[in-house]
Formats: structure tokens, sequence, C-alpha cells
């Protein structure tokens, strides 16, 4: 096995291993024995377990923002591309992995603080700069007022979007978190661009 295929290997048995038994009950021998490598190989490509933690955390922030964001910013209608990144972001929220993930890192984040802020850092605020980005692009083509921060006006969809639906998910309340996610889209994407249309400003809704 090369070096390539070791690293790997001993970071997708990581995470697996972390969803089933909690981060704090993964040992390095337990890794070891369940990767098929040696001790030694571990401590050859990281210093410690919340080093590992750490690259798996970075990996599944890479496939967040692939997954969510796409080529958004490819569209040229606002109400598109905004539809567009709604959709990818709840149907990504809506898999039981994605689900069981969020779920370990709120377990782990109590007692290691950095792992919620490596996460949250590289997933969720660079999706929130993204749909900045495109209201902002709303903003100098006359579609949306000028007198509010894209920033803010982003984090206000990102939470229109998730609304209650993953807190259901993540108490296991129930394995589908959006029952409709186009009508759920549409309504939290018609919430935003009726709020914050120009007044001279072509219609949105």
């Amino acid at each position: 096995m090369n070096e390539n295929a070791s690293k790997s290997r001993i970071l997708s048995t990581a995470r697996a291993l972390f969803f089933v038994n909690g981060f704090d009950k993964v040992t390095t021998d337990l890794l070891a024995r369940e990767a098929s490598v040696s001790k030694a190989t571990i401590y050859r490509y990281f210093d410690n377990m919340s080093g590992i933690l750490q690259h798996v955390l970075e990996a599944e922030a890479d496939v967040f923002r692939a997954e969510v964001l796409g080529d958004i910013s490819s569209h040229p209608d606002l109400r598109t591309a905004l539809t567009s990144f709604g959709r990818k972001f709840l149907s990504f929220l809506s898999e039981q992995d994605s689900v069981k993930f969020t779920c370990l890192i709120h377990e782990v984040a109590r007692d290691y603080p950095q792992v919620g802020r490596i996460f949250y850092t590289a997933a969720f605020e660079a999706v929130c700069t993204a749909v900045s980005g495109l209201l902002a692009q709303g903003q100098e083509t006359g579609e949306l007022r000028g007198d509010f921060d894209p920033a803010d006006v982003a984090e206000d969809l990102i939470s229109l979007l998730k609304g209650f639906g993953t807190v259901r998910a993540q108490l296991g309340l129930t394995t589908r978190p959006y029952k409709d996610i186009d009508q759920h889209v549409a309504r939290g994407v018609d919430t935003i661009l009726i709020a914050y249309r120009a007044s001279d400003g072509p219609a949105l809704a």
C-alpha cells in the first residue's frame, strides 16, 4: 500500500469509527486494527487523534462546499442562482450521512471547541461568503436595494432555508427533514427577494 493510500485508509476508517463510537472512544489501537495499519504508520502522518479528526473535518468541509455551491455564480438570474443554491444546500443537509456528521461535530465541539470552529469556518462561512456575492451582484444590477449588508442577508437566507428541519433530524425525530425541498426553498428565496427588492427595480416576485 503506497503512502497516499495508507493515509486515505486511516482517514476513511477514522471517519467511520467516529460515527459509530464517538470521538473519545476511538483510540489509536482501535484505528490501527480497523484500518489494517500499524500504530507507527498512523503516527507517521498524524501527531494524535485530534489531528486525525481535524483532517476528517477539513475533508468533510471540502465536500460540503463542493456539493452545496457547485457553479451557482454562473447563473445570470438572481432567483435561479439562489434557488439552485437552496436546493443543493437542503439536499445535502437532508442526507443521513450529513445529519450524523453534524451530530458528531456538536458532540466533539463541547470538549474541543477548535473542532466546531474549523468546520464552521471552512464550510458555513465559505458558503455564506458565496451567497453574499450573489446578493451583492443583485445590488449592482439594481434588482436589490443597496442599503443592506449582503453578508447579513446571506445569513438570514441560510437560516430561513435550514428552519427546524435539520434540528428535527439531529434529534432523531424524523429521517426526512424537509417534506418538499422545492417548496421550502421557494418560500425562503421569495421572502428575501421580496423583502429587499429595489423599489424601482424589476419585479422579483
